[in-house]
């Protein structure tokens, strides 16, 4: 879910943004993530959304929600990975890690990465921190673990008013007055976020075509494995191409090598 917050020790700092760095086309740009699943009512609708439109997004998975042991849910993750996106953890049960214990907070950061990859069956880099929260604790967390949190720019909130309308309204107004790269946080276990996607999908693609009949700069989706290898240390870029046999090792062969 998408409320930003901090509590516990240092609380009130914000997680820095824009959140997946500067633009790299210098015009405006969208990240899609996805928090929450996988669902089987839901994700395979979302699953269907992005592939109409070619897009590869990131999938913050939740740990109990993939080792549910439903074979739908193992055929959606499957599915993630085969449609090219990117699997990354967003801890075991979604609790608060600036409100819990310490004991609880890191069993969740860390069962949830484990229950993920057992799922996925490959490793994660990325992760998401529930409700975005910070405070020493996370951060310690995450430092010893060698991760960081990956935040967002936009929060339709489509997870707490289940407006469809509204999260379009949203998101189309933001990204139509964008001049930046975005990351958008939706949530594939809602059915607001089934119904709101093909809707901001439509209007990126009309106003696309409007932006360039009127020779301005379109609003650039930034795919996922795209954005991993942005951020691959120098010199591995090349053995990526290397180790990948075809689109579909790419998001495990790129899970592997990331900071």
């Amino acid at each position: 879910m998408g409320v930003v917050a901090a509590h516990g020790d240092a609380a009130g700092r914000a997680w820095p943004t824009p959140a997946a760095g500067e633009s790299a086309s210098g015009g405006p740009e969208v990240v899609f993530t996805f928090d929450d699943g996988p669902n089987p009512k839901t994700t395979p609708h979302v699953l269907d959304t992005l592939a109409r439109h070619h897009i590869h997004a990131v999938f913050f998975l939740v740990g109990e929600m993939a080792a549910n042991p439903n074979p739908k849910v193992a055929a959606i993750i499957a599915r993630i990975l085969r449609d090219g996106h990117v699997i990354a953890s967003h801890t075991m049960k979604h609790h608060d890690l600036c409100r819990v214990s310490d004991a609880a907070a890191t069993a969740d950061l860390d069962d949830g990465k484990a229950a993920v990859e057992r799922a996925a069956g490959v490793r994660t880099a990325w992760f998401r921190v529930p409700f975005g929260v910070r405070c020493d604790r996370v951060e310690r967390l995450l430092a010893e673990r060698g991760l960081v949190h990956f935040h967002w720019d936009l929060d339709p909130q489509e997870w707490k008013y289940g407006d469809p309308a509204r999260a379009v309204r949203y998101v189309t107004g933001e990204l139509g007055r964008s001049h930046g790269r975005e990351v958008l946080l939706m949530h594939d276990i809602k059915p607001a976020t089934v119904a709101a996607l093909p809707r901001i999908l439509d209007w990126l693609d009309a106003e696309n075509a409007r932006r360039e009949a009127a020779r301005k700069p379109p609003i650039r989706i930034v795919q996922a494995p795209a954005l991993a290898i942005e951020r691959l240390p120098r010199g591995l870029t090349a053995w990526l191409g290397d180790a990948t046999a075809g689109a579909r090792a790419l998001p495990a062969a790129l899970a592997s090598v990331l900071p």
